[in-house]
């Protein structure tokens, strides 16, 4: 009687036991390098997942979009990568020639998406040679933000559409102010005691590449030539494009030299105009006492172009199945509610979702630029040749136009010449 017992005994031990180990939920890792107020959005989204799907837990991490693909790529090298890792449609092809990424077209279509659900720019932004690799989350693009209140001092009634350069800079010159309240086309004004700026410009990082190809965009010109082999684009647009944005800062002072924190700059009010993207609209609206709004960049050349990309969520390859189909419900999941994710000021690419962009404050620049979106070309060393690192040929071209005033030609020259050498290399 003992023995059976004690066999009994163990086996309810023995279920109990698998029980609880059936009940363990599902660890996922998910990557991303939203690190501003974008990222605590995407965490709540996750939170809100792993509330409700208790079969399931996500560990959400962030970091800059540099480090973090340095990351995956040594993660992935040692059979570790994340199982859900966020990026730009651009960065898609680097990844996918690897063979890094599970391909999603049956996932994604076998979900009911079809492109015809999404914006264009962004469902193509999924594909590398034909094979879908990601799902399209976002597009996101540059703006001007406005500083009403500084606008209503000045006078200036903001633009609701694009406007010219030249109206732009008429407004810029307005908003700039010296310590004596001139401005900077009155006699008399101090470029050297100026305590309010017209514009806040990226001038330290890799945005002031993307503000100068936008304009080159305008112009009606790409980067490289068709192959994507090689630097191509006709250095008199090139050069038409640096000086204007050059002149902002060196000859008309509406924008300060080598601002180290222009956002910082437009929030409390150094700044009456900021170009950014939509990932900023959390911290202005958590601004205290600020007043703002959005239009279009200006319209500087012959046709209308603006720097864009869109966040996409892949799926590194793992041999886990079960990891693989709980990474791909999740992303589902996310797709279907990323009218949510409108709130972290990107636009979502679903467009039942990109609606509700609609009636949020503040969207109206990029959802009048979202038509002209030019995004960085479509390359497997994308992640070399548009590198944000500050040894970057592109950030140094940047930093040597905007801050320390060189001649452009020779920058310009230089820059292409390394970017040229990059892609001779290929992958």
């Amino acid at each position: 009687m003992k023995l059976k017992l004690g066999v009994l005994t163990l086996l309810s031990l023995l279920m109990i036991g698998m029980v609880v180990m059936a009940a363990q939920p599902i660890q996922l890792t998910f990557w991303g390098g939203w690190t501003g107020p974008d990222g605590d959005v995407m965490r709540a989204l996750v939170d809100e997942y792993n509330s409700t799907h208790p079969d399931v837990h996500i560990t959400f991490t962030t970091m800059q979009w540099t480090p973090l693909f340095t990351k995956f790529m040594t993660s992935a090298a040692v059979g570790n990568p994340p199982d859900i890792l966020g990026m730009h449609g651009p960065d898609v092809p680097q990844f996918a020639a690897l063979n890094l990424l599970t391909p999603l077209g049956n996932v994604i279509s076998n979900a009911g998406f079809t492109a015809t659900q999404f914006a264009t720019a962004a469902w193509d932004g999924t594909f590398y040679n034909g094979i879908q690799y990601a799902f399209p989350l976002d597009l996101h693009m540059n703006a001007i933000y406005y500083n009403k209140t500084l606008f209503e001092k000045a006078g200036i009634t903001p633009p609701t559409g694009w406007i010219s350069g030249q109206q732009f800079l008429d407004m810029a010159i307005k908003l700039t102010i010296d310590k004596n309240g001139k401005h900077p086309n009155d006699p008399g004004f101090d470029p050297n005691n100026i305590v309010q700026y017209g514009f806040g410009l990226y001038s330290l990082n890799w945005h002031a590449f993307l503000q100068w190809y936008e304009l080159l965009a305008q112009q009606g010109y790409g980067f490289l030539n068709k192959q994507n082999t090689k630097v191509d684009y006709p250095l008199d647009a090139g050069l038409k494009a640096w000086q204007w944005l050059q002149d902002l800062v060196f000859k008309y002072h509406v924008s300060p030299v080598g601002a180290t924190n222009p956002l910082n700059d437009f929030l409390i009010g150094k700044t009456a105009m900021l170009e950014d993207g939509p990932w900023e609209i959390p911290a202005c609206e958590a601004q205290k006492g600020l007043e703002w709004g959005t239009f279009p960049i200006p319209q500087v050349f012959e046709r209308k172009a603006v720097w864009g990309s869109g966040h996409v969520l892949t799926i590194p390859v793992q041999k886990d199945k079960a990891k693989v189909q709980a990474a791909e419900d999740f992303v589902i999941w996310l797709i279907k509610n990323s009218s949510k994710w409108a709130l972290s000021g990107n636009i979502p690419a679903l467009n039942v979702a990109r609606e509700y962009a609609y009636s949020l404050p503040g969207r109206t620049g990029f959802l009048e630029s979202a038509p002209y979106e030019v995004m960085l070309p479509r390359i497997p060393n994308e992640a070399e040749v548009f590198s944000a690192a500050s040894v970057s040929p592109i950030v140094v071209a940047g930093q040597d136009i905007m801050v320390r005033d060189k001649d452009i030609l020779p920058v310009m020259k230089w820059m292409n010449d390394q970017i040229d050498q990059i892609l001779s290399r290929g992958q």
